[in-house]
Formats: C-alpha cells, sequence, structure tokens
C-alpha cells in the first residue's frame, strides 16, 4: 500500500481524531512546499503571501479581508515544534475524549474551541494598553482548538486517571488545572499574550461545553449536524463495518430456516445500529439496555 493509499485508508477508518491530524500536518507540509518553491524560484515573498492568509488577525481591517481565518489558523502551524507538541497534546487528550463522546462532539469541541480562542485573542485588543499591546499581532496554531478538547474531557471525566510518566497516575482534573496555571503565569510573564488569551477561550468553551453536556445540552450537536449536511469533514463512505460474530446452536425444530435467518439479520442490525452510535456519539451515549445487549452478544459462542 502506498503513503496516499494509507493517508486514505487512515481518513475514512481513522475518526475524526486522525482526520484532524492530518489536516494539521498537511497544511503544515504544504507551508513548507511553498516556501521551498519560493526558495528555488526566488520568491520568498509567496510563502509570506500564503501565511498571511492563514494566520488570525486582531485588526478588524485585515480581518475584512480575509474572513475565513478564524478558521484557518486554528489549523496553521510554522515551527516544526509547535506542530509537534500541540499534536502530541491533542494525541494524547484526543484518544481519551474520542473514545468517551465521540466523533462529532470531537470536531465540535476543536471548531468551536478555536473559534472562542479567537474570541478571546481579539478581545486581548479590548484590554488595558500593555495587555493590549502584547496581545497584538497574528496568531496561529491548533492549541486554542487542542485546549477546548482536553479540559472539555477533563471537565466531563474529572476524577478519571491516566499513567504520566515519572507521575505516575494523575487525575485529569489536576493536568487540566495545571495547564491553566501556566497559561495565567505565560500571560503574567508577557511571553505570547494572545495566544495564551486564546487558550484561555478554548479551555473555556471547553469547561462550559462539558458541563452543559452533563446537564443534558450538546451545545455542539446543531452546528456539527450541519457540517454533516454540507458534507464538510464528515466522511460518508465506510471502510469495512465491525461486527459481533456468533455461532448460536439452533434448537432443534423451534424454529423454521426463514425464521431463524430472519432472527439473526434482526439481531446482526441492532448490533450494527449501536456500533454506530458509539461511534458517533460515544460509549456513554448508549443506554443501559443497549450495553447489556452489546455485552451479552460479544459473549455468546
Amino acid at each position: 500500500m502506498s503513503i496516499t493509499d494509507d493517508i486514505k485508508q487512515q481518513w475514512r477508518t481513522g475518526g475524526m481524531l486522525k482526520r484532524l491530524l492530518i489536516i494539521n500536518i498537511g497544511v503544515f507540509l504544504a507551508i513548507w512546499a511553498v516556501e521551498l518553491v519560493g526558495w528555488l524560484f526566488g520568491a520568498k515573498g509567496l510563502s509570506k503571501y500564503v501565511l498571511d492568509q492563514l494566520m488570525g488577525t486582531n485588526d478588524p481591517a485585515k480581518l475584512l479581508h480575509k474572513p475565513w481565518s478564524p478558521i484557518t489558523y486554528m489549523f496553521t502551524h510554522r515551527a516544526p515544534m509547535h506542530l509537534f507538541w500541540n499534536m502530541v497534546m491533542f494525541w494524547f487528550s484526543g484518544q481519551i475524549f474520542q473514545s468517551i463522546l465521540g466523533d462529532k462532539r470531537m470536531l465540535g469541541n476543536y471548531l468551536l474551541g478555536g473559534l472562542a480562542g479567537f474570541a478571546f485573542y481579539a478581545l486581548g485588543s479590548l484590554m488595558p494598553a500593555h495587555l493590549a499591546l502584547a496581545s497584538n499581532g497574528p496568531i496561529l496554531g491548533a492549541s486554542a482548538a487542542v485546549m477546548s478538547v482536553f479540559i472539555g474531557v477533563a471537565s466531563y471525566r474529572p476524577d478519571m486517571q491516566v499513567n504520566m510518566f515519572l507521575l505516575g497516575p494523575v487525575r485529569l482534573k489536576y493536568l487540566g488545572l495545571a495547564v491553566l496555571v501556566l497559561d495565567l503565569i505565560a500571560i503574567r510573564e508577557g511571553g505570547n499574550t494572545g495566544g495564551h488569551l486564546a487558550h484561555l477561550g478554548g479551555a473555556l468553551y471547553g469547561f462550559l461545553a462539558a458541563r452543559q453536556l452533563a446537564n443534558g445540552t450538546d451545545w455542539s450537536g446543531a452546528f456539527v449536524d450541519w457540517l454533516d449536511r454540507i458534507r464538510l469533514f464528515v466522511v460518508r463512505k465506510r471502510g469495512p463495518r465491525m461486527r459481533v460474530e456468533k455461532r448460536p446452536t439452533r434448537p432443534s425444530g423451534t424454529l423454521t430456516d426463514a425464521e431463524y435467518n430472519a432472527a439473526k439479520k434482526q439481531k446482526q442490525e441492532r448490533i450494527d445500529a449501536i456500533l454506530d452510535k458509539i461511534s458517533r456519539s460515544g460509549y456513554d451515549s448508549l443506554s443501559k439496555a443497549e450495553r447489556d445487549f452489546l455485552f451479552r452478544s460479544g459473549n455468546e459462542r
């Protein structure tokens, strides 16, 4: 299988986490390819122009000329280590988020958290002069969107423990708190103030969305359903469907062949529907009856 085929396969079957990773890495490689072309042909201004079109800005006049930038900035990285650490953090928190809350909420938290981060960054220009000056300038990177995913799952499952290198088991709520404290310290020190304000905006959305979801309100539902309708990010073509295989022994004389096959088909259709629900909304979305049914089906021989 070629690299292109492997990427296509991961896009189709890897879930929203891998799709968003692919987009971030793809944009990074495209930017570097443009820079290489500009260097080879003496058009260094080309890469600067492309990067400027993708980065976010809190200058209203510039924003009017690139209204797409509040979206594109959260997929744009210029420095390799910036991309690397953002994607490491995203992979760590995204796997937990996706397994609990599903693909749709993953996409919703990433995009809406990124937009909330952009709003906080833009509002930085309205703050006291020393903060406004420090937060001035363009913004790029997935940090705010990743913070939304991380703080979102940490708020939804605060007491869930993860094993950290050298630290052992740590509750998600303490990891989330540590990250927030570091951002507040960074703002106080004046380093990349606009970026850290964006982190706080993404974190706030993740926290509020998780609290609302726990109360039965899914903020990202309508937004992601709209993306679904226009088929953005959502891949309709599925890979091979996961099936729960069973080979029950049919009681002699109980059912006709037609009745037995119909019952078997109906049961498999219910299993498929439950697995689809897990893929869309996470395991937590299942009712107790659905979990029990799936458990019994998986243990039948």
